[in-house]
């Protein structure tokens, strides 16, 4: 028998105290007339996660008891996306590496969410011959990244596919639900790796990357928290590296360490 939900109120004192933990802990910022989106995903969460109450949820959170923050991130993160998504973003990445002949490509997709945005640029650079490229894929969600390599997806996120390239780049297969469902080539899994990674982190790769995607994720953040972000990226970015974020994105007036070249896509200055 399913368990009856129960109807969760957030006080004000408990919307806050959540308002700051998710800012502190995920940069993620939730304005005050958006308490009631707030309201509703620690509602489902406690529901769905089997916590006895609010309180009990954020206590947990406090003393990092394992697998809490896990399911705050699930709740809290937004997810969705589908293939080949601002898809001139992919015509610029592939014409770049061309004209200025890049040898073996680096890419960071950061926010890499359920991974529609990590095969839409394989399957981009794979139909126009390039072939030597790597990506590494992040998200502070870890239930995502089991998803982008696991690799299965509806037909509903595909709509931006044509047939020729389903049955090049994909199998079709049951997933013992109603829909068509997809799962991408075993060899496209050789282009990319994927990792945990909180962005606001102060983080260092080993090599920088000639290219990050990072589109979607800056208008969740409050204007400190996108210029600490936009500082993690560009020093992980080459000189004269791309940015690319989303379209209705933009970062005039946050850095100046960046400068536009096509639309919601920078450059890194010299």
């Amino acid at each position: 028998m399913e368990a009856i939900k129960q109807e969760i109120r957030l006080d004000e004192n408990y919307t806050e105290l959540f308002r700051e933990l998710i800012h502190r802990q995920l940069g993620i910022y939730i304005s005050p007339d958006k308490n009631y989106l707030l309201e509703n995903k620690i509602s489902r969460l406690v529901n769905r996660g089997g916590y006895q109450s609010v309180q009990e949820l954020y206590k947990m959170l406090k003393d990092n008891k394992k697998g809490t923050m896990e399911d705050l991130v699930r709740y809290i993160t937004t997810t969705h996306t589908f293939f080949f998504r601002e898809n001139k973003h992919l015509a610029i990445l592939r014409k770049d590496i061309m004209i200025r002949n890049i040898a073996h490509p680096l890419i960071w997709v950061a926010a890499s969410s359920t991974g529609e945005e990590v095969y839409s640029i394989i399957i981009e650079l794979l139909e126009h011959g390039i072939s030597d490229f790597f990506i590494v894929a992040t998200d502070i969600n870890t239930e995502v990244l089991r998803h982008c390599k696991r690799g299965v997806y509806s037909r509903d996120r595909m709509k931006e596919l044509s047939e020729d390239i389903l049955r090049k780049y994909f199998d079709r297969v049951d997933e013992g639900r109603p829909g068509e469902y997809f799962r991408v080539k075993e060899y496209l899994r050789k282009y990319f790796i994927v990792k945990k990674i909180n962005l606001i982190d102060n983080l260092r790769f080993e090599a920088k990357f000639h290219y990050i995607f990072c589109r979607n994720v800056l208008i969740y953040f409050n204007l400190e928290t996108q210029r600490r972000v936009l500082d993690v990226l560009t020093a992980n970015l080459r000189d004269l590296g791309y940015l690319f974020v989303g379209h209705s994105e933009s970062l005039i007036h946050i850095t100046d360490k960046l400068e536009s070249v096509f639309s919601s896509v920078y450059n890194k200055k010299l």
